[in-house]
């Protein structure tokens, strides 16, 4: 237990030798912070953009057009395709 007050008592006396900024620097330097944030978040998120739409650009396939001038009863006539049996002897 002794240990633990020891502790916070060196804690206490470095606090009393902290230089604590003045408020006007605090303020320009906490604009400052969250500008660089901001800015470095659209760079980052600009570079996402790019990379994503690129990379779903470079990943998609040609798109087939149906008919789109049905009726809501009618259904697209379905493509039969048949694949030729192999006859082994």
């Amino acid at each position: 237990m002794n240990k633990v007050m020891s502790f916070f008592r060196e804690v206490r006396a470095e606090f009393k030798n902290i230089t604590w900024p003045k408020k006007d620097t605090l303020i320009q330097l906490t604009i400052v912070v969250i500008s660089i944030s901001v800015i470095i978040s659209l760079i980052l998120g600009g570079f996402d953009y790019i990379f994503t739409n690129g990379l779903n650009y470079l990943g998609t396939k040609p798109t087939v057009q149906t008919n789109t001038n049905l009726l809501p009863t009618e259904a697209p006539t379905p493509i039969i395709t048949i694949k030729p049996t192999i006859i082994k002897k």
